[in-house]
């Protein structure tokens, strides 16, 4: 019997290539650059983030804006409790089953744009430090191993139904 490949790997190795542990690391950190940027307005890099993508397209429920983030539904529909607890995001029935849609509240609205001025700063202080140009490649091939990984990789809910 021939040896497995895995037990030549020398953990140093696997450190240097491991995708996983390199975007949690990079996600931390960003994370806490953005959540500095934006600590004045209340709200935190993942909350701004679902007010942004709501503003962008509202949701006909809760299952595609998790769909669209690349979130657990479990995980987003406690922060978006927490935001219609806040009076941030309402939910209304589309008229689709028993779909719920979101959207901005007036004082949401109100507070997103005060977050986005803060967003911006974050935004800008991270790309004079990577580079606008190499940021903007980098954002791309993001996208792109994103889109690969969601019609790859099976979610929670497909493990669940097997």
């Amino acid at each position: 019997m021939g040896q497995d490949k895995t037990d030549t790997l020398a953990p140093l190795e696997v450190g240097r290539h491991c995708a996983a542990l390199h975007s949690r690391v990079l996600s931390r950190l960003v994370t806490r650059l953005y959540n500095n940027k934006l600590a004045d307005t209340g709200l935190r890099i993942t909350q701004f983030s679902i007010l942004n993508a709501i503003k962008a397209q509202p949701p006909e429920s809760i299952f595609q804006l998790s769909e669209w983030l690349g979130m657990e539904r479990t995980s987003l529909q406690r922060t978006v409790d927490k935001l219609i607890e806040k009076g941030l995001v309402e939910s209304e029935p589309t008229g689709n089953k028993r779909s719920l849609g979101l959207s901005l509240t007036a004082d949401g609205e109100a507070l997103y744009q005060r977050a986005l001025i803060r967003w911006q700063e974050a935004q800008n202080a991270f790309e004079s430090l990577v580079g606008k140009e190499e940021w903007d490649n980098m954002a791309s091939q993001l996208h792109r191993f994103s889109t690969c990984l969601l019609y790859t990789s099976p979610s929670p809910r497909d493990k669940r139904q097997s």
